[in-house]
């Protein structure tokens, strides 16, 4: 409408301009054809901005809504009364699990040549703020694999180009995803950019999985979005095929642990309300403050993530989300997988026997969660929290900190650990007669790291983000255990150059442990190689990363190490790989390797020859009475025949740790 009654008083003027006689007819022709021009001008500019507007709104369209019913008010009306919790929130990585691809939130590099690692190049390119990617349709692909009968083995993926909407992961890696035509579906990239290496990998080669299966086929609004956003709801059409999710908010966001805020908000923008209120029961019964909850109640809150789940309802839980609040039981249209407890829950039985890879790809055979992210899974197990003990979630982790945008803040953020999180503190508040003596105890200087509780009742033997974490099922250090489960002992851990038998006799003269049978090469060799060289894949990769772990270096030295660990340099699985190279580059001479973990496998092999080559070359001491223990001869030379039988003897199972 402008450029039209810009074009009519322009055209009066130019007529004006021709009865005008002490103008020329030129100047009057010139006129006109500026106000063309001008006109022109004015509907180019008025139809690419429509243009630019209906454009953001289909991408919009994309993506999933913010905003459902409920009491869902969203994070932003927190602000105002709560200014620091919300900003200690705010530079959490819980807001960032899920983000809109934005210049500022985006790390990888779009502005990058052609990702040919696959089996179909995928070109990255970034325009102004947005992102975007050509690769094959991952609306075709997905169809072709669901009805692989009806596309021609010959038959290429059509290609298309979309724009970037949102992403998942702001810690370790990015994942992103790709909208589909099907409403506001999430297909995932099969790329993952690395910050640690700062570089894209395929997608699968950030996980520990087996390396002969398919790629990944995740979609956001079904896998990721229940967690990794506020009361997401997935809302399928199976009539339209289309999809129509909804979440209160991307990321993980206030109202997701203290529960919808609309009666809160309602009730305190009275004035009177605020002055009159007692702030505790009037606060508490409109809104959920988890340190106000009993142990149970207030670490379920946690556990609607950090918790293996079975759906029980789930056409339900698609199109209404999980009915799970905050303050409530976690047993609303979903409940807890407790593998050790399998014969109290026969509900089970159905979807495990649908499913045979499910307790396996979680748990260690006695029922102790091995992934990461489900450390509730794990510490509902643990004596403490399930015999009505105190011990709650919220007894090591802070999930506010009283000084946003400190130094110290940016080190809670990491894992949101309070003071009390990183010393004997947390279980010295129960266990007070402990820290009395604490050396008679550990029988381990005070001080040192086998003082340390969590060291030896909560060692790493989780798997997760290319990494071991500490387990979360509070326990205490058994060969026994190690023996019946393959899950490795705190003690055989640190001491990474003891053997089984080692550890038994101390146990045993410690805390009156039984002395298990043990094989001839159990007493031999440390169990640390035992399982790094010939355990299942994700021993191998929690040994691989104790290799690099301070505490046990300086508890076990490092100069023997560099021959047998170079071996994981060569595992068939990537996720060993990346992990053995970090700790190798921890060694002595090691630094400077030049190794792609996902290279061709001749480079691999000529870099595990060469990290092989400079450990011959390195002066050690080694104590001679160690040296069998450790694979070396007297003199201080590497084993290689004795290594190299327990390699083909490693245990090959299929793995594909679910974390």
């Amino acid at each position: 409408m402008e450029w039209l009654l810009f074009g009519i008083s322009a055209s009066g003027v130019g007529l004006l301009c021709l009865q005008l006689k002490s103008l020329s007819r030129w100047v009057g022709l010139a006129l006109l054809l500026l106000l063309g021009g001008s006109v022109a001008a004015a509907k180019f500019w008025q139809d690419r901005t429509t243009a630019v507007a209906t454009k953001a709104q289909q991408f919009q369209r994309t993506l999933p809504r913010e905003g459902r019913p409920g009491g869902y008010v969203s994070s932003n009306t927190c602000q105002s009364c709560h200014p620091r919790e919300h900003a200690s929130w705010h530079m959490s990585y819980h807001r960032t699990m899920t983000q809109y691809a934005t210049p500022d939130s985006v790390r990888g590099p779009f502005n990058h040549p052609p990702l040919e690692q696959l089996d179909s190049p995928i070109s990255l390119s970034q325009r102004g703020d947005e992102f975007w990617v050509e690769m094959d349709d991952p609306d075709w692909v997905a169809r072709r694999r669901a009805n692989p009968g009806r596309y021609p083995a010959f038959q290429q993926p059509p290609r298309v180009e979309r724009r970037i909407g949102l992403l998942t992961g702001s810690h370790h890696m990015q994942v992103y995803w790709v909208p589909s035509e099907a409403g506001n579906l999430q297909h995932l990239f099969p790329y993952a950019y690395l910050f640690e290496k700062e570089r894209w990998v395929p997608f699968n080669d950030t996980f520990l999985r087996d390396p002969n299966f398919p790629g990944y086929t995740q979609l956001w609004n079904l896998n990721c979005m229940n967690c990794h956003s506020t009361a997401g709801q997935p809302r399928p059409d199976l009539r339209t095929k289309k999809i129509d999710t909804r979440t209160a908010e991307i990321g993980i966001s206030c109202e997701a642990c203290h529960g919808p805020a609309e009666e809160h908000i309602e009730f305190f923008r009275n004035p009177l309300n605020r002055y009159r209120a007692p702030q505790g029961e009037a606060t508490q019964s409109t809104i959920v403050n988890p340190e106000k909850l009993d142990a149970q109640r207030s670490s379920m809150v946690c556990g609607q993530c950090h918790g293996i789940s079975w759906i029980s309802d789930s056409a339900e839980a698609q199109q209404h989300g999980f009915r799970f609040r905050p303050g409530e039981l976690l047993n609303q249209n979903r409940k807890l997988v407790r593998a050790a407890h399998l014969d109290q829950q026969p509900y089970l039985q159905e979807p495990l026997r649908r499913n045979p890879r499910f307790l396996s790809d979680r748990y260690w055979p006695d029922g102790m969660v091995r992934v990461s992210g489900r450390e509730y899974s794990g510490m509902m197990e643990s004596p403490c929290h399930v015999n009505g003990g105190n011990l709650s979630c919220l007894s090591c982790h802070d999930l506010h900190h009283d000084q946003p945008r400190s130094q110290s803040a940016l080190d809670w953020r990491d894992d949101q650990l309070g003071e009390r999180g990183h010393s004997n503190s947390a279980c010295l508040q129960c266990h007070e007669s402990i820290g009395s003596d604490l050396e008679a105890h550990t029988h381990h200087p005070v001080g040192s790291s086998g003082s340390e509780c969590y060291n030896c009742h909560m060692p790493h033997t989780t798997y997760g983000l290319l990494k071991a974490i500490r387990s979360h099922h509070i326990d205490n250090p058994s060969v026994e255990t190690s023996l019946k489960t393959g899950r490795p002992n705190a003690c055989n851990l640190c001491h990474l150059d003891k053997t089984l038998d080692w550890t038994s006799r101390r146990l045993a003269e410690w805390y009156g442990h039984d002395q298990p049978s043990l094989d001839q090469e159990q007493k031999e060799v440390a169990a640390g190689l035992l399982w790094l060289l010939k355990g299942e894949a994700g021993q191998r990769a929690l040994l691989a990363w104790h290799f690099g772990w301070d505490a046990a270096k300086e508890a076990s030295g490092s100069e023997w190490m560099g021959y047998a660990l170079a071996q994981g340099l060569v595992d068939p699985y990537s996720a060993v790989r990346f992990i053995t190279e970090r700790s190798l580059r921890g060694l002595k001479g090691m630094e400077d390797l030049e190794y792609d973990f996902i290279g061709p496998e001749d480079d691999r092999n000529a870099v595990m020859d060469q990290a092989r080559s400079i450990w011959r070359g390195q002066e050690r001491q080694e104590r001679p009475e160690q040296a069998g223990h450790r694979l070396l001869t007297d003199q201080g030379e590497a084993d290689t025949a004795r290594l190299e039988a327990l390699v083909r003897t490693r245990d090959n199972r299929s793995m594909d740790l679910q974390e």
